[in-house]
C-alpha cells in the first residue's frame, strides 16, 4: 500500500492537474488579498468576516481536488488497460484502491491546508488576530475532503469512462446537489440535511458567533393588486448531524468502491 501511495503521489506531482490547482489557489488569493486594496475597498477589520470571505470558495477548491485526484483513479486502470499489469501481481485490489485513496487524500489535504495557512497568516497580519473556531473550520473542511473523495472513487469504480466519472463528480457537487439544497429551502421548505454539500456548510457556519439557527418566516408580497403570503426559509446544518452525514458518505462510498473494484473485470 505504501508503494502504491508513493507512486500515485509521484504521478500527481508530475501532472498538470496539480498546476491547475496551484493556479486556482493563486487566483483565489489574488481576488481576496490584492483586488480589495487595488479597487479601494480595503480589508474587513473583523477577523471573522475577513476569514469567512477568504474561505468562501473553499468548497470549489475541494470539489476540484476530488475531481482531479479521485474521479478517474480507478476507472483509468480499466480504461487504459494498465490493470492488466497491476491486477495479476500478488497485491490485492483493495490494497491498490486504498493506496490510491491515501495519495489522493494527501494531495487534497495539502492543497486545503495551504489555503488555510495563507488565510490565517493574512488575517493575523491585517487584523491582528485570527477568527474563533478557525481550527474547527479546517477540521470540518478535511472531513468534507474525505467524504467527497469517497464518492468520487465510487463513481470511478462504477463507470467505464474517465470522462463520465470526472463530469459526474464535478457536476454532482458543483451543480446538482447545490440545486437540491437551494430548491429544498426556497420552494419545498424542507431541510436537505442528507446531502453532502448541505452538510459541508459547517465549514463556514462554525466561524459565526453564535452558531446560526434555522429561520423560517412568512412575508407578504403584492402581485397585481393581490396580496400573497410567502414562506422564506434559511436552514443551517447542525454540527453533529453534518459530521454524521459526512461520515456515512465516506464509509459507504469507500466500501462500495472497494467492493465494485474487486468484482469488476477488465
Amino acid at each position: 500500500m505504501a508503494v502504491v501511495t508513493k507512486y500515485e503521489l509521484l504521478k500527481y506531482l508530475r501532472s498538470k492537474r496539480l498546476l491547475i490547482i496551484g493556479a486556482l489557489l493563486a487566483i483565489l488569493l489574488i481576488l481576496n488579498l490584492v483586488v480589495p486594496p487595488t479597487i479601494g475597498s480595503g480589508y474587513d477589520p473583523d477577523p471573522m468576516t475577513f476569514t469567512s470571505g477568504m474561505l468562501a470558495e473553499i468548497g470549489i477548491l475541494i470539489v476540484l481536488c476530488a475531481t482531479f485526484f479521485g474521479a478517474d483513479a480507478i476507472v483509468s486502470e480499466f480504461e487504459q488497460k494498465t490493470g492488466l499489469l497491476l491486477f495479476p501481481n500478488a497485491v490485492k485490489r483493495h490494497v491498490l484502491v486504498l493506496g490510491k485513496f491515501i495519495a489522493s487524500a494527501m494531495i487534497s489535504v495539502g492543497a486545503v491546508a495551504l489555503y488555510y495557512a495563507v488565510t490565517v497568516i493574512a488575517v493575523v497580519a491585517i487584523d491582528g488576530s485570527i477568527a474563533a473556531n478557525t481550527s474547527l473550520s479546517f477540521l470540518y473542511a478535511l472531513a468534507y475532503v474525505f467524504g467527497i473523495l469517497a464518492i468520487a472513487y465510487l463513481f470511478s469504480a462504477i463507470f467505464r469512462s474517465s470522462v463520465y466519472s470526472i463530469v459526474l463528480t464535478f457536476f454532482t457537487f458543483f451543480l446538482i446537489l447545490p440545486i437540491i439544497d437551494s430548491l429544498g429551502a426556497s420552494i419545498a421548505h424542507f431541510k436537505p440535511w442528507f446531502t453532502l454539500t448541505f452538510a459541508s456548510g459547517i465549514v463556514l457556519d462554525i466561524l459565526q458567533q453564535p452558531y446560526p439557527v434555522d429561520v423560517v418566516r412568512t412575508v407578504e408580497r403584492t402581485f397585481r393588486n393581490s396580496t400573497r403570503t410567502l414562506t422564506v426559509a434559511q436552514y443551517y446544518p447542525s454540527v453533529p448531524q453534518a459530521l454524521a452525514v459526512i461520515f456515512v458518505y465516506f464509509i459507504v462510498g469507500l466500501i462500495l468502491a472497494l467492493y465494485i473494484t474487486k468484482r469488476r473485470e477488465i
